[in-house]
C-alpha cells in the first residue's frame, strides 16, 4: 500500500469512526428514531383532531374560507337531531354485534389453530386471507355473493332449502345491519384469532397433562385452565375491537352507504353526510367531537371497572 492509499484508508476509518461515535450519542438517536415518528403522528393524528375540535365552535362551510364563531350551537344543533341519536345507536348495534361474533368466532379459531391436524398451514392462510385483503375489495367481493339476482350465498341457500327465494342481503331493512355485522366479522376476526392464538401457545403443557392426570375432563381443562388464562387478552380485545369497530367507516360506506333508509347509517357516515352532503364542516366537527368525548368517557369507566392492565400484568 502506497503513502496516499495508507492516508486515504487512515482518513475513511477516522469518519467511519467519527459518524459512530455521532450516532452512538443519546440525543442523535432519539432525533434520527423519535422525532420522525412523533411528527408523523402529529401530522396525521393530533393536528386534526385539534382541527375539528376547534371546528366545532365555528360556522364552517364546504366553499367558505372565514370561520365565523358559534360558541356551542353546533353542539346544540347536533344534540337536537333525531338522526344523531338514530346513528349513534346503530353504532353502538354495530360495534356489540361485530365485536361479540369477532370474539367467538376468533376464539374458536384459535382454539382450532392450537390443535394438530391435517391442512393445518392451509387453514391457517385461508383464515388470514379476508384480513390482508384491502377493505374495498373484501367488500365488493361481499357485495357480489350477496347479491340477490347472481350471489353465490342465495344460490347455495336456496339450493340446501334454508331460503325459499333469494334475498336482498344489503338491501332488506331487516337484514342489512346484521349483514354489515357479518361481513365485517368476517375480515376482522382473525385479529382476536391471532392474539388468542398467541396467548394458548404460551400456556405451559404441564398444566394440562397434571390436569388430564387429575382426572379433568376437557371441559373442566377449557373452563379452569384455558378460559382464565385468555381473560386478560380478551380484555384487550374487547377494547380495541369496541372502539375500532365503533368508529368504522368504510366498509358500511361501500356495502349499504347508510342504507336502505337509514338503516345502516352509523354515527361516523353521519358525520361524512353532514361534511360532504350538508356542506356544515363545523357541525360534522362537533359531531366527531362528541364521539370522541363518548369513546374517551367509555374507556376510563371500562379501564375502572375491569382493570384489563391488571389481567395481563406479568410478574
Amino acid at each position: 500500500m502506497s503513502i496516499r492509499e495508507s492516508l486515504v484508508s487512515g482518513r475513511l476509518y477516522g469518519y467511519r469512526r467519527g459518524l459512530f461515535e455521532s450516532l452512538s450519542k443519546r440525543w442523535v438517536f432519539v432525533a434520527l428514531t423519535v422525532v420522525p415518528a412523533l411528527a408523523v403522528f402529529v401530522f396525521v393524528n393530533l393536528f386534526p383532531m385539534m382541527w375539528a375540535f376547534a371546528a366545532a365552535f365555528f360556522e364552517v362551510g364546504a366553499f367558505q374560507p372565514t370561520w365565523e364563531w358559534t360558541g356551542l350551537e353546533n353542539f346544540r344543533l347536533v344534540l337536537n337531531d333525531s338522526r344523531f341519536w338514530d346513528s349513534l345507536r346503530l353504532s353502538i348495534v354495530f360495534a356489540v354485534g361485530s365485536v361479540t361474533l369477532q370474539v367467538i368466532a376468533g376464539t374458536a379459531l384459535a382454539l382450532l389453530l392450537n390443535r394438530s391436524f391435517s391442512f393445518k398451514r392451509v387453514v391457517r392462510a385461508i383464515a388470514l386471507l379476508p384480513y390482508i385483503v384491502p377493505t374495498a375489495v373484501l367488500s365488493f367481493v361481499a357485495l357480489w355473493m350477496g347479491n340477490a339476482r347472481y350471489g353465490i350465498i342465495n344460490q347455495l341457500l336456496v339450493q340446501v332449502g334454508l331460503i325459499q327465494e333469494p334475498l336482498a342481503w344489503y338491501g332488506s331493512l331487516d337484514l342489512a345491519m346484521p349483514s354489515v355485522i357479518v361481513t365485517s366479522s368476517w375480515k376482522f376476526t382473525i385479529f382476536v384469532t391471532i392474539i388468542v392464538l398467541a396467548r394458548l401457545q404460551s400456556i405451559p403443557p404441564s398444566i394440562y397433562e397434571a390436569a388430564t392426570v387429575s382426572g379433568a375432563s376437557k371441559l373442566d381443562r377449557f373452563v379452569d385452565i384455558t378460559l382464565p388464562n385468555l381473560k386478560g387478552v380478551l380484555f384487550i380485545v374487547v377494547l380495541l375491537r369496541g372502539v375500532w369497530m365503533f368508529n368504522k367507516y368504510d366498509i358500511i360506506y361501500i356495502l349499504t352507504n347508510g342504507g336502505p333508509q337509514n338503516q345502516t347509517m352509523i354515527a361516523s357516515i353521519y358525520a361524512y353526510r353532514t361534511a360532504f352532503s350538508d356542506f356544515n364542516l363545523g357541525r360534522a366537527a362537533a359531531v366527531s367531537t362528541l364521539l370522541f368525548m363518548l369513546l374517551i368517557g367509555a374507556a376510563i369507566v371500562y379501564f375502572h371497572y375491569f382493570e384489563p392492565s391488571q389481567e395481563v400484568r406479568v410478574e
